[in-house]
């Protein structure tokens, strides 16, 4: 394959085929893993990203092209994250970036570099890697410009050196809501406040994560040195609040914070408003599975991992031959877990693809598996301290855009389930709430909690609206390009 920087200009697609053992979806940590495990294994490795770079959110580079001066140093992700792109580079790994693969069907999967150029890559195993986003929240204001998810925060202050404001809010919950307004402060942006949705840890939950913290202790020590420096730095921490609402008038100008409950539920008359121009909003993370959904993965529901999570054996293989799941699009577990479930996933894809003997692969995965024990052990304790509140599918009210992409409020919602019975699918056919851009992925959580509410079920309950290709966007001429075979399968196909 050539490097996607050779990439011709935009125009007429043109469709090739290439042949690899393993494909890994996804320049993350756990996909760069599992490369080059499969890698160093003995297997031919194609690795696509539909970044510009590798490292995904967690190790984001800064833009080739774009040369940092002074300012806050590299922080320990980032110098990680530059070390293990390197070791990728210098692999046999064949790395793609501006890469986006937009189906898979069977063990081909279609990927488009840059725009212009399609591609099929048939491989014996692909391993999908695909991360995880921000978690939406919908808010009455929430479309407001000022209104930043933490990890789009985190990028532009981090990669950009640009702060989102004069004045932020950082609200959410977990270690990452923590770590994400020190880094912002460290990086010289002003974090009027961080408000914490989860009520403050009691002793008991202190003594489960320290009793969690044996081989984890670097973790255990970044948290409370975060803690300490906003300390320092004398940013206010309000426990067991949310913000409530953004107002003003072409962007935020103030934000309505609220006391909750245990359920993450507001508590009448709580309010308080607060002068900001930028309100980050943090409160975990959603899987990137769109993907697995398409390959028929088997999945199960978990709201503390993010909703929908793949079910994989010991080896990370999914329910479906050939199709390996790692990292946090298999569920939100944290960098060092994805890092060993991709270590795991590229050994197993070398056994699968005979690259690699059984016993020699369980040797190697010796490391990865014990790192695996401790970081499972710890993310229980973490889950027991910030666990996850239904009220947090409360805070819209039906004036509320749920669905940005066809402006869909809550209420066209409400009135659409209470005309007939429906599910998420039928929602989807009758508002065209999910049939926008980002394809769901901003509002099908909050339209499965109203379809719980009005069937009376619990939300893990409700069916996810159907995924269907391309499952990212990408130009007509891709989707136009020269493909019999695919053709020849869609007639087949139909009844």
């Amino acid at each position: 394959m050539t490097d996607a920087r050779s990439a011709p200009s935009p125009g007429p697609a043109r469709f090739e085929t290439v042949h690899r053992d393993v494909l890994v979806i996804g320049g993350g940590p756990a996909g760069m893993a599992a490369a080059l495990a499969a890698s160093e294994a003995g297997a031919t490795v194609t690795l696509v990203d539909e970044r510009p770079s590798l490292g995904g959110q967690v190790y984001k580079q800064p833009p080739p092209a774009f040369e940092q001066r002074g300012g806050a140093p590299h922080g320990v992700q980032q110098r990680r994250g530059q070390q293990m792109i390197a070791a990728v580079e210098g692999s046999a790994v064949d790395a793609l970036t501006g890469t986006v693969v937009w189906a898979i069907w069977g063990r081909e999967a279609f990927v488009c570099v840059h725009d212009c150029e399609v591609r099929r890559v048939s491989a014996g195993a692909i391993v999908i890697a695909a991360g995880a986003y921000d978690r939406p929240v919908a808010f009455p204001g929430w479309t407001l410009p000022g209104v930043v998810t933490a990890g789009g925060a985190h990028s532009l202050v981090k990669a950009f050196r640009v702060s989102p404001g004069r004045r932020i809010l950082m609200a959410g919950s977990g270690p990452l809501s923590l770590s994400f307004a020190a880094e912002l402060k460290r990086h010289g942006a002003n974090v009027v406040m961080l408000t914490e949705a989860s009520p403050r840890p009691t002793a008991g939950a202190a003594l489960r994560l320290l009793a969690a913290s044996p081989g984890n202790t670097a973790s255990l020590w970044e948290g409370l040195r975060y803690l300490a420096y906003l300390r320092v730095r004398r940013v206010p921490i309000r426990w067991s609040t949310m913000v409530r609402s953004a107002e003003g008038g072409d962007r935020v100008e103030r934000a309505v914070i609220t006391r909750v409950d245990r359920d993450w539920r507001p508590i009448a008359g709580s309010e308080e408003v607060l002068e900001v121009d930028a309100v980050c909003v943090g409160y975990g993370l959603f899987p990137s599975n769109e993907l697995a959904r398409l390959c028929g993965c088997a999945h199960r529901y978990d709201e503390q991992r993010g909703g929908l999570v793949a079910e994989r054996d010991g080896w990370m293989r999914s329910s479906v031959p050939g199709i390996l799941i790692a990292g946090d699009g298999a569920g939100v577990s944290g960098v060092e877990t994805a890092i060993a479930e991709g270590v795991l996933a590229g050994l197993a894809a070398a056994v699968d693809t005979g690259r690699l003997r059984e016993g020699d692969a369980a040797a190697r995965a010796a490391g990865a598996r014990a790192a695996l024990r401790r970081q499972r052990r710890f993310r229980r304790a973490l889950d027991r301290m910030y666990p996850v509140g239904p009220g947090i599918y409360d805070l819209a009210d039906d004036g509320t855009v749920v669905c940005r992409c066809e402006e869909v409020t809550l209420g066209e919602i409400r009135a659409a389930l209470a005309a007939f019975p429906a599910d998420a699918q039928g929602v989807k056919e009758y508002t065209r709430a999910g049939m926008g851009l980002c394809q769901g992925r901003m509002c099908a959580r909050q339209v499965a909690a109203e379809v719980a509410r009005a069937a009376r079920v619990p939300i893990g309950c409700v069916a996810p609206a159907s995924v269907r290709p391309p499952v990212k966007p990408l130009p007509i001429a891709a989707v136009a390009a020269e493909m019999p075979e695919r053709r020849r399968r869609i007639v087949e196909l139909k009844p």
